[in-house]
């Protein structure tokens, strides 16, 4: 029977992390990569795990793989602090660990629940890789929003992984501000520049486009008030990634010009 690795990595997370440990706690090893949290987040893991790992986070991916880099099962599955593996999910992998598998990866519906509620349109209710093959999967290279790719087949499992994402409007504002910092790092990286001339398209059009796209075409409508709340800082969190873009750009200007603004 193969080996199973869950790596899961965390930040002041103690409200979600334990319902996410006691749904894994059947797995062969946990393996937690914490960003110095400041909370009882490393004391709940401790619960759980010996192996608690510290590292500042720089990026998603590279947080991510550095946890995978550690594992020593066949297997690793990716969860989120705030994410619960459901029973039927459970059953399906330990299947795959018992019988073995032609395929090197796994996609998994995530179930993701907005303010209690389970939002089935959006763009939220999309497969995506966890379970991988130690040898066959890495992290990409992106700071945030990371995907996980797989050299060798990609099958689909059944059963999802529940989300359980935002608990309040102040939680997502305070998380929007994390996840815009590093999207700009990621148009930094780019070379896109914010300038007089473009600055109505990134930080007005382009902002209402997304909303539209999530609203509209990925028919958030149906998702009720919740779908048009996340419609909006879908598109709110395009306008804050391309003004900490402008902003770093003036910032940097101002230091070659040996101004301080």
């Amino acid at each position: 029977m193969d080996r199973l690795s869950v790596v899961i990595i965390t930040k002041n997370g103690e409200k979600r992390i334990e319902q996410c440990l006691e749904s894994i706690k059947w797995v062969d090893e946990i393996i937690i990569v914490d960003d110095y949290s400041q909370d009882n987040t490393v004391g709940i893991c401790r619960k759980y795990t010996e192996k608690v790992y510290f590292r500042k986070l720089d990026s998603f991916s590279v947080q991510k793989q550095f946890g995978v880099n550690l594992a020593t099962g066949e297997w690793v599955l990716i969860l989120d602090s705030d994410e619960i593996l459901s029973p039927g999910l459970e059953e399906e992998i330990k299947d795959i660990l018992k019988k073995g598998s032609s395929y090197d990866g796994f996609f998994i519906w995530r179930k993701t629940f907005y303010l209690g509620k389970w939002i089935k349109h959006s763009g939220w209710y999309v497969p995506i890789v966890r379970l991988f093959r130690r040898t066959k999967g890495k992290l990409d290279s992106r700071f945030v929003h990371e995907k996980i790719l797989v050299d060798g087949k990609i099958g689909y499992l059944t059963e999802p992984i529940l989300h359980y994402s935002y608990q309040s409007i102040d939680q997502h504002i305070k998380k929007l501000s994390i996840f815009t910092t590093y999207d700009a790092k990621e148009v930094l990286r780019r070379k896109i520049n914010i300038t007089f001339g473009n600055a109505f398209w990134y930080l007005l059009i382009k902002p209402f486009l997304v909303f539209v796209k999530k609203f509209i075409i990925l028919r958030g409508f149906m998702d009720g008030i919740e779908g048009f709340i996340i419609s909006v800082f879908t598109g709110l969190s395009v306008f804050l990634t391309y003004t900490k873009v402008w902003e770093y750009q003036e910032k940097k200007r101002s230091v070659k010009d040996g101004i301080s603004r």
